[in-house]
């Protein structure tokens, strides 16, 4: 079998697990980059737009767009920093919480379904492979 129909299959396991999480028509149109700046605001909680750009490794202009976007799904929303009102600063919404908690209920059952697939040798092995995968795509040198 070639690796693409392997990539395909788990997609579609993947996918169903989604649907299993309530993953509704009311998040059907949410995208794969959308999922990417959400968690990343979750993960920076309440970050500025110039650090979501920066961790995003996009421009301003960019991430404020994608903000926006965001914003109009109810997904995000901004509020002035107490620090500095000057400040704009993101966070998530109860819409985008829940769309953070279905995608890691999704991928907490998709990762336990592979632990029991593989033994403690072979999740090492996949491990190492997913490390110089990640390595490769990032542009690190990676050693074998």
């Amino acid at each position: 079998m070639a690796i693409s129909q392997f990539f395909e299959k788990i997609d579609r396991y993947y996918q169903k697990n989604l649907k299993e999480y309530e993953f509704s028509e009311e998040y059907s149109d949410i995208s794969f980059n959308t999922f990417l700046y959400l968690r990343k605001i979750n993960s920076l909680g309440n970050p500025t737009m110039s650090e979501l750009a920066k961790a995003m490794e996009v421009s301003k202009p960019s991430a404020s767009n994608m903000v926006s976007k965001m914003t109009e799904k109810g997904l995000v929303e901004t509020g002035a920093s107490p620090k500095d009102g000057r400040v704009c600063l993101l966070g998530l919404t109860d819409k985008g919480k829940k769309v953070i908690e279905i995608e890691n209920g999704a991928d907490m059952k998709f990762f336990e379904k592979i632990r029991e697939i593989l033994d403690e040798e072979e999740l090492e092995v996949l491990e190492r492979i997913f490390e110089k995968i990640a390595a490769g795509l990032e542009g690190e040198k990676h050693d074998r």
